[in-house]
């Protein structure tokens, strides 16, 4: 009721199945199709523990969907509609905190946020901001397909709300301390870091 897009692959599964198809039942296939070299990457790259995990959030995400929607169809639930303002920021506060605790365990829910995963690990980068960067993409996809860039603006924000939610769940909320290592072989010294605190 919010009007806002999603992210990752799961809104550009929204996007191709609307604008190539004309309607939402191609979107299950969209969704296979983007996200499966992903898993296998993941299978390669961060393991099969990881993978299965995946599939079991999945699972669990479809099945809470389904059951959400139906308590929201019966009258039982009410949508919450909130101004311009609070529904991103209550939308990117719940994503957030649920991506954030789903990738602090060990596992993901799409391709993007895989993605975001391995490059972070391989470039330092917070996945978070990965991830808002992917999205950036997507939402300026979105706001020119549907010609409506105030719901395109309004995503980005709750994604932007979202992120650093993210980050902050996955990283934990402990102060943490930083220092800057000057070396001719920082990738030896960056893989021996990573490897000694299991990351």
């Amino acid at each position: 009721p919010n009007h806002l897009y999603d992210g990752g692959f799961i809104g550009i599964s929204m996007l191709c199945s609307t604008f190539l198809n004309g309607h939402d039942d191609y979107f299950p296939l969209y969704l296979i199709c983007f996200n499966t070299p992903f898993i296998l990457l993941a299978y390669k790259e961060l393991g099969k523990s990881f993978v299965i995990q995946m599939l079991f959030c999945t699972f669990f995400f479809w099945f809470f969907c389904q059951y959400i929607d139906g308590m929201l169809e019966s009258g039982t639930w009410q949508h919450f509609e909130g101004d311009p303002i609070e529904a991103p920021v209550a939308g990117g506060l719940i994503l957030g905190i649920g991506i954030g605790i789903i990738i602090r365990k060990g596992s993901s829910l799409d391709g993007a946020e895989i993605l975001s995963i391995i490059i972070n690990h391989k470039q330092g980068y917070s996945v978070g901001q990965i991830y808002l960067f992917f999205n950036i993409f997507v939402f300026i996809a979105a706001g020119y397909l549907y010609q409506d860039w105030h719901v395109a603006l309004r995503s980005l924000m709750m994604f932007a709300v979202a992120s650093k939610v993210m980050d902050s769940v996955i990283v934990g909320l402990d102060e943490t301390k930083s220092i800057t290592i000057i070396s001719h072989k920082p990738k030896e010294i960056a893989d021996a870091v990573m490897k000694e605190l299991g990351l």
